[in-house]
């Protein structure tokens, strides 16, 4: 191949992006974004030319590297020996010569426009990666499950699978459950090795889903599990995979709990693990021989591993799993909360290890869904280098959740995975950050993201023991439901609250809450103000990256606090009229709730207004509806049967409320103008 010394090529609207073989998939997605790119880009035609990309088993790089060669004047060939290379190649291009932001989808950043652009350094590679394999896994999906842009969901997760491949990653696990094995080819025509979650190994259909009317036994039924697992191998063999092993029960919980054939202890529990475990792994070995496997050692596997009951086979993965927080200690799971360290477990079989790392997490408890880490991006940092200091860098999983709340983090991650990486302070990261999307008002900007850490609450002794926004949707509705079902302890709420009665545990999380409510409430105010100053596009950007995610602690932790106070007041009221106060407490509380839920359906990016409408985990609007519901049931218990008592006695003027020559003279207030009208009549008595 003759390559020029006079390097200089110029791209137009004449310029062509050309493949070997479009039938290979991955050339014909890479040639389809080069070349939407080249078109977004110019505006002018210049010479005809192409860019051309092959699969070449000579080309003179290594692994998924690629080769960028001016090869004639009109001409660029991108070469790779591996199909994945030449889609690394292409996306190269994109980022470094046409300037594509990486993010650009999800941070819907504007390329800048040329007549057309000289290409000159043609000197581009594949960063040279300590991690082997570099891996989204978009878990939790709910938000994109339940969005359609450009009127369809394929498009969405082609977008998904794209922002993966510019990033650097070569795995991905697609979805959970029934969407993760509907978008397995989708991923793999990009390029894209296939993961697996945790609860389903070898990425086999759901027992459970599939033989709905038997009890999910391996002892019973091993045949019918092994089926499932045989059919999955069959379908994916031959196809880059990285196969999970591993025995959860259906729904990601432990098996026993759907198996009530014996009793469990750990042994029994060992036994039937490390079995499943050997028959997964000589299965694969007869049917994809060579195939990587990995062994997610989560939940409850760990506890079994720390005990020296784990015996599997020794060139597995093991993939070990943070706090949900980004903490390298083990998840709590409700009350159980032993904190093992992961960074010091010993490795006697030498096997290759790797992380599953939460840059957005759900327990529906205290972690985050809808917005931002509640651990900062310097701690998210830290412990990444961490856990690289103790070999655990083959693979890397990143949970990413619906992607579009957490780019900061995952844009962090992604350069943790090049050789020579050092940890980073929250200075530098949100520098780098803040100047690569705003181009105004930075030094506030970076201000402002330090402000949300500075205002998380920690509900538990351990300074990563952080709340995210499900924090406050959660307890919300658990309180209401035990208050008004005249309970005395909040249900599932033992790992914040111990054992203390309803009053009690009220208490405590008031406690912890009202404390950071000023520094929320500064935080919401200066965003406003900030977004008042910017350009429309900065202003697009702050309000779906930060003042979102700011809104869902500030006014959720707000709404908490005022539920909190109602049912402390309403819990000492002697008469009727004392429901008053708390009734008007629960009105302010579900308009702060709702919101939210305004803010999210008026986004200021008219792509973006939809996108939140299938939150079923942090769930504002039900939460905004229970709220409605409190206040409701307050009015009840202060106001007449036929609720119009508060009405004559502190709205109407005296005369009317005295003369009674009709009952009435039009139907009750609702609730929403019942508490306007009192709050303004009795804004200096309550």
């Amino acid at each position: 191949m003759e390559i020029l010394s006079n390097k200089e090529f110029t791209i137009s609207q004449g310029t062509k992006v050309v493949a070997q073989d479009l039938r290979n998939s991955v050339l014909k997605y890479a040639c389809e974004i080069l070349q939407r790119d080249v078109n977004k880009v110019t505006t002018e035609k210049d010479v005809d030319n192409e860019i051309y990309l092959t699969v070449d088993p000579q080309a003179p790089v290594d692994g998924d590297d690629f080769q960028i060669d001016l090869t004639s004047p009109d001409k660029v060939t991108v070469s790779s020996k591996t199909s994945l290379g030449v889609m690394y190649g292409a996306l190269a291009i994109s980022r470094d010569i046409l300037k594509i932001d990486d993010f650009w989808y999800w941070m819907d950043t504007v390329a800048q426009v040329k007549k057309t652009i000289e290409w000159t350094n043609f000197d581009l590679h594949l960063p040279d990666y300590q991690t082997e394999y570099r891996g989204w896994f978009v878990n939790d999906e709910l938000l994109l499950r339940g969005w359609n842009d450009h009127d369809s969901q394929q498009y969405i997760w082609q977008r998904v699978f794209e922002t993966a491949l510019r990033v650097g990653c070569n795995v991905i696990v697609p979805g959970t459950d029934v969407q993760s094995q509907v978008n397995r080819q989708p991923a793999k025509e990009f390029g894209l090795m296939i993961a697996q979650h945790h609860a389903e190994p070898l990425g086999a259909k759901m027992f459970a889903r599939e033989y709905p009317d038997l009890e999910a036994s391996f002892l019973k039924y091993p045949d019918l599990f092994r089926k499932l697992w045989r059919d999955a191998i069959n379908e994916q063999k031959g196809t880059p995979t990285i196969y999970s092993l591993g025995f959860r029960g259906q729904g990601d919980k432990p098996f026993w709990e759907d198996d009530t054939s014996r009793k469990w202890d750990d042994k029994a529990i060992a036994d039937v693990v490390n079995g499943v475990i050997k028959e997964q792994y000589d299965m694969i070995q007869e049917l994809d021989p060579g195939a990587p496997m990995a062994l997610n050692v989560y939940g409850e596997l760990a506890g079994l591993y720390k005990k020296g009951l784990v015996d599997v086979p020794g060139d597995l993965i093991e993939i070990w799993a943070d706090s949900g927080y980004g903490k390298m200690v083990s998840r709590r799971q409700g009350l159980d909360n032993p904190r093992s360290p992961l960074l010091d477990i010993p490795n006697p079989h030498n096997r290759k290890r790797g992380l599953y790392y939460h840059v957005a997490f759900h327990d529906l408890q205290a972690s985050n869904f809808l917005g931002l880490l509640s651990n900062s991006p310097e701690f998210v940092s830290s412990e990444l280098m961490k856990a690289r200091s103790k070999g655990l860098d083959t693979l890397e999983l990143v949970n990413t959740g619906n992607i579009k709340p957490h780019v900061l983090y995952l844009r962090e991650v992604a350069k943790t995975w090049v050789k020579g990486y050092k940890a980073r302070t929250n200075d530098e990261i949100l520098d780098d950050y803040v100047k690569h999307y705003y181009s105004e008002h930075q030094k506030e900007i970076v201000s402002l993201y330090e402000d949300y850490w500075k205002s998380v609450v920690q509900y538990g002794t351990h300074s990563d023991e952080t709340a995210g926004d499900e924090l406050s949707p959660f307890l919300i509705r658990r309180i209401i439901k035990t208050w008004l079902s005249g309970k005395d302890k909040l249900s599932d709420a033992g790992w914040i609250v111990g054992d203390d009665s309803l009053a009690d545990g009220v208490k405590k999380i008031d406690g912890m809450i009202t404390p950071k409510l000023p520094n929320w409430e500064k935080l919401v105010v200066n965003l406003k103000k900030l977004m008042l100053d910017q350009n429309e596009q900065d202003a697009k950007t702050l309000y779906g990256d930060l003042y979102l995610s700011t809104l869902y602690q500030a006014d959720g932790l707000k709404a908490l606090h005022l539920v909190i106070q109602a049912y402390e007041l309403s819990m000492a009221a002697k008469k009727d009229d004392d429901y008053l106060k708390p009734f008007l407490l629960a009105d302010e509380a579900y308009h702060t709730m709702d919101e939210i839920n305004f803010a999210q359906s008026h986004h200021k990016s008219t792509k973006w207004y939809d996108f939140y409408k299938n939150d079923g985990y942090d769930d504002m609007p039900l939460t905004a509806i229970k709220l409605r519901f409190l206040r409701h049931y307050l009015r009840t218990l202060g106001d007449t049967a036929d609720e119009d008592d508060w009405e004559r006695r502190f709205i109407k003027a005296p005369g009317d409320a005295r003369v009674m020559t009709l009952w009435t003279i039009a139907r009750e207030f609702s609730d929403d103008d019942l508490a306007k009208k009192l709050r303004e009549r009795l804004i200096d008595k309550l």
